[in-house]
């Protein structure tokens, strides 16, 4: 449970990378790695101080994997007015982990020889990986299987286009002929355009058969790096609509371990979003999380030894009481209401209206109950101590 979960660059315009997400991956998750080109560097150097990056590759708590060659979709039209596509892997010569790492290091560290050193020793924490093991044949076939393909292209489309009627009946169907894929579809693009360039830009993007088809492939590239680090992956909006058809299975580990954390910050911390958005507004610098770094790793490990159908609330409450009087209390209320009163808001949770715990706590200013209930370590010392004091500090 919590073992590792991969941050890839965003499809659709704003920051490549949640700092506020990575942020919380790198106090819930045992590994946390990012994955990307010098586009995704330059991104997260210029929210992160390049320093704060190093000490984090450096330390091992954080990995870059720098793809050293891409995917992607090349399309020839043809005189019938319709195109070709297929499938393509690509690298350039100039974007190698040293050229990358050293150029956007340099950029945001600045040219001072300290920024130079900085940047040398930047480049050589990054890791290379490619997709020499990617099967885009398969992708192919995959994209095929038209049932899939429909229901994927048809959630996309009304997900990045959100005025589009609901009535309207798309069709997206892919043809595989020795020479690459057609299309067969019945989407008016320029039209789609008008609407969805009232969202994103259209020097940013424009709809049409090969985007759906590089977010298609997309799709199946997440699979790719889940498998070669044996990790979650982290996934956007419109990432998660494309892949909640083609590849259900990693959308659903990763939505259950971010309903987790949601449920279980939302418990300890009083708003389920609380330490990203504190992270992506800048009230908690990105530095302040990695000073808690330290105090997290039994946390960390604690999660890691989870069963992976656990639920992170419950395993949590149970631990907190584990080997103390509390565990012998006789009620499930009176058992939450100690928990209540370590400074845990469980109001509406369980399945008995928890709301009334409050009113039954025990008094946990007494020095002598809580030296009474905490026998070594346990989980809530990290989350009542560092996390709490963080990000959600008693009002003055």
């Amino acid at each position: 449970m919590f073992d590792s979960i991969i941050f890839k660059s965003a499809r659709g315009p704003g920051p490549l990378i949640d700092v506020g997400a990575l942020a919380e991956g790198l106090l819930f998750y045992g590994r946390v790695a990012i994955v990307g080109n010098g586009a995704t560097l330059q991104d997260l150097l210029a929210r992160i101080p390049p320093f704060v990056v190093l000490s984090l590759l450096r330390d091992g708590r954080l990995e870059f994997h720098h793809l050293t060659d891409q995917v992607g979709v090349a399309t020839t039209p043809l005189g019938d007015g319709r195109s070709v596509h297929q499938l393509i892997r690509f690298s350039s010569p100039d974007h190698t982990i040293e050229n990358d790492g050293i150029r956007a290091f340099g950029a945001a560290a600045g040219g001072t020889g300290k920024a130079r050193r900085g940047a040398r020793q930047f480049a050589q924490l990054l890791r290379p990986l490619d997709h020499s093991a990617f099967d885009q044949a398969s992708v192919l076939q995959a994209l095929s299987d038209n049932s899939a393909t429909q229901a994927s292209v048809d959630s996309l489309v009304r997900t990045v286009v959100p005025g589009l009627q609901r009535s309207e009946n798309l069709r997206f169907r892919v043809e595989l002929d020795d020479g690459g894929l057609y299309v067969d579809t019945n989407i008016d693009f320029a039209r789609l355009n008008e609407l969805y360039h009232k969202v994103v830009p259209p020097e940013y993007s424009s709809l049409d058969e090969a985007y759906i088809l590089a977010a298609l492939q997309g799709a199946y590239e997440a699979t790719y790096f889940a498998g070669v680090l044996s990790s979650e992956v982290a996934v956007d909006p419109v990432e998660r609509v494309v892949q909640a058809e083609a590849v259900k299975a990693i959308v659903r580990r990763y939505e259950r371990s971010e309903s987790q954390i949601e449920s279980f910050v939302d418990l300890a911390l009083s708003d389920a979003h609380a330490i990203r958005e504190a992270v992506n507004s800048g009230a908690v610098s990105f530095a302040a999380v990695v000073e808690l770094l330290d105090s997290a790793d039994k946390f960390r490990h604690w999660l890691r030894e989870r069963p992976p159908d656990a639920s992170l609330v419950r395993a949590f409450y149970q631990e907190a009481i584990k080997d103390s009087w509390a565990e012998k209390l006789p009620t499930k209320i009176m058992r939450w209401a100690v928990f209540a009163g370590l400074g845990l808001v469980v109001s509406g949770l369980g399945p008995v209206g928890l709301g009334a715990a409050a009113g039954v706590a025990l008094s946990a200013a007494d020095a002598f109950l809580i030296d009474k209930l905490i026998k070594g370590w346990k989980p809530h010392q990290f989350v009542e101590g560092d996390l709490k004091s963080l990000f959600d500090p008693p009002q003055k």
